[in-house]
């Protein structure tokens, strides 16, 4: 009897032991595959928020009369904190052009970048628009009539995810544009006023 319950007690050892070794082989695999879903769902926030930023500042612009660097400077600090719980200042960097069509458009005469604005960011990027008195690269398909204004934004991001060997996903550029075309007239020039002492101008008839 005695000889049983001995046999009995190391067999219980030897499965707590098993168990150990199973839980030590496995549990690397589990913490990967929990960090893999933390950093994709992140991917996925982000990426949705930095479109949504791009697609923000673009109806901002297009909503105004007229636009300056000050008014520009707000929207962009204002847009910036739809990005939050996420850096911005610091990952990424906003390019917004004014886009206008003259004459008939032909492969000789293709809509030009009117201005471009940069900032909301220290990480610097070339425009994949064009630069001011350029032809603009347009998505496919996008064609502007004579006269036709539009502002685009393009928001470059730099993802880092929270372990750099994660083994799912690393450092990963992110580029979204949004493209609003004026709602109350033309927009190809920058104003040296901000908008708010264009209406008290307005208003005082000067």
């Amino acid at each position: 009897m005695r000889k049983h319950l001995t046999r009995c007690k190391e067999f219980r050892k030897a499965e707590d032991g098993l168990a150990y070794l199973e839980f030590a082989i496995t549990a690397p695999f589990l913490i990967a595959l929990l960090m893999g879903a933390v950093e994709i769902t992140r991917y996925i926030l982000v990426t949705q928020k930095v479109e949504k930023v791009a697609v923000t500042i673009a109806d901002v612009v297009s909503q105004g009369s007229t636009i300056s660097n000050s008014d520009l400077n707000n929207i962009i600090v204002a847009a910036a904190q739809v990005m939050q719980p996420y850096t911005f200042s610091s990952n990424a960097y906003v390019i917004i052009s004014s886009v206008k069509q003259t004459g008939t458009y032909t492969v000789s005469n293709p809509p030009k970048v009117s201005w471009q604005y940069k900032g909301g960011g220290t990480w610097a990027q070339n425009s994949q628009v064009g630069t001011p008195g350029t032809s603009a690269t347009l998505p496919s398909g996008m064609t502007l009539f004579d006269k036709d204004n539009i502002i685009v934004t393009e928001v470059f991001y730099n993802f880092q995810p929270i372990l750099s060997t994660n083994g799912v996903i690393g450092t990963t550029s992110l580029y979204k544009v949004g493209i609003f075309k004026p709602r109350l007239g033309d927009l190809s020039t920058l104003s040296a006023l901000p908008a708010f002492w264009q209406l008290q101008k307005g208003a005082l008839g000067s």
